[in-house]
């Protein structure tokens, strides 16, 4: 509870002052429209303001609209000037010949209608707030469902995710499958944005795994890049507003390797192997984005204990701060900690409960077992 009685003319804030000062005890006189302005935005703001020029009224009632907003007429205000000030948000208009008591009755009147509203106001946002939280978890469980089983083998390959969300919905996701009987395909990918907007997205791609299953042609199978091209006519003719760094690699059973292209993805996939990690430096532009795309294979040979390790970009922004060399030698050296997600994971540092999460992150792991 608070008031502040408001007028620019000394005179007239000495007379309104005198007039309204006695209505509550503490009550404060302003002779600045900026200064009754930052009052009202500040913690601990008063609940009411008086003021005795319409155009400060409407200004405050504009500018703080939960604030019960009185104009207060020298002489008594006619039909349009009373609209006016009730259409800008004025809650109430007096004279300044009213009775000290009739102006605490309507001081009391205006802030219980204040309250009203806002307390209506506070209900339907916690509400759909309510709501909104319900569709989201619902939304979760929906894209959660659409991962594939974590881990899974593909004759002697196996495959591992992890997905932390910086919402309730990611933007990044994960697949593998099989092709054909000598070929199996995997990607990750990093939808723009967050939110459900950029989920939306992943279901797209999850159409698109299932497509790739039945309408691959025999080409595809030894050059991904006509696939990462497939997928971005299909997202630009979708115009949906949204780009997708994604890296995408066809394995081959019978020769034990992988063929990697990149999207856009940053980090780079790492390998690790007998030599230790390396990062499969690529370059490509992300899908959904430009009309003309190009992609260049990398050919990887797995041995047996061969892994490939992929991360999405929100890990690095949870690393120790260091330079992009710094942090790219972090996630190597992760990387080869251990042949387990939960070895790399832990390794990162990234499994605190308390772990500050700016982006979703992701890390996928790809690993030859014999």
């Amino acid at each position: 509870m608070g008031l502040i009685v408001a007028a620019a003319d000394g005179s007239a804030s000495r007379r309104l002052m005198d007039r309204c000062g006695g209505l509550e005890a503490g009550a404060q006189a302003c002779g600045d429209l900026d200064a009754v302005l930052d009052s009202c935005d500040r913690p601990g703001a008063p609940d009411c303001v008086l003021c005795n020029d319409l155009e400060w009224a409407e200004g405050v009632a504009a500018r703080c609209p939960r604030l019960a907003v009185v104009y207060v007429s020298s002489e008594v205000p006619d039909s349009p000037v009373m609209l006016r000030a009730l259409r800008a948000g004025v809650a109430d208009v007096w004279t300044e010949a009213m009775s000290l008591e009739a102006m605490r009755e309507r001081l009391a009147a205006v802030r219980a209608r204040q309250g009203a509203v806002a307390g209506a106001a506070e209900q339907r946002l916690r509400v759909y707030s309510q709501e909104l939280e319900r569709d989201q978890r619902a939304g979760r469980y929906v894209q959660m469902g659409m991962l594939p089983p974590n881990p899974m083998a593909i004759e002697q390959y196996r495959f591992e995710h992890r997905i932390v969300p910086s919402m309730y919905m990611s933007g990044d996701f994960v697949d593998y499958f099989r092709l054909t009987d000598r070929h199996f395909a995997f990607y990750a990918a990093d939808v723009s944005g967050h939110g459900a907007s950029s989920a939306f997205v992943t279901v797209l791609l999850k159409n698109f795994s299932r497509r790739l299953r039945r309408e691959h042609r025999p080409a595809m199978l030894t050059q991904p890049g006509l696939v990462l091209e497939w997928i971005n006519r299909e997202l630009l003719e979708q115009r949906i507003g949204k780009h997708v760094a994604l890296m995408l690699g066809i394995g081959d059973l019978v020769q034990d390797q992988i063929v990697l292209v990149n999207a856009g993805h940053y980090p780079p996939a790492i390998r690790v192997g007998a030599n230790g990690a390396e990062l499969v430096e690529q370059k490509g532009k992300p899908v959904g984005l430009f009309e003309s795309v190009e992609y260049a294979a990398r050919v990887l040979p797995m041995a047996p204990g061969d892994r490939l390790v992929m991360f999405s970009d929100g890990i690095m922004d949870a690393l120790p701060a260091g330079s992009l060399a710094e942090r790219e030698a972090h996630l190597r050296a992760a990387a080869a900690t251990g042949p387990e997600l939960m070895d790399v994971w832990r390794a990162l540092g990234l499994d605190g409960e308390a772990l500050q999460k700016p982006d979703d992150m992701t890390c996928l792991i790809v690993r030859r077992e014999s």
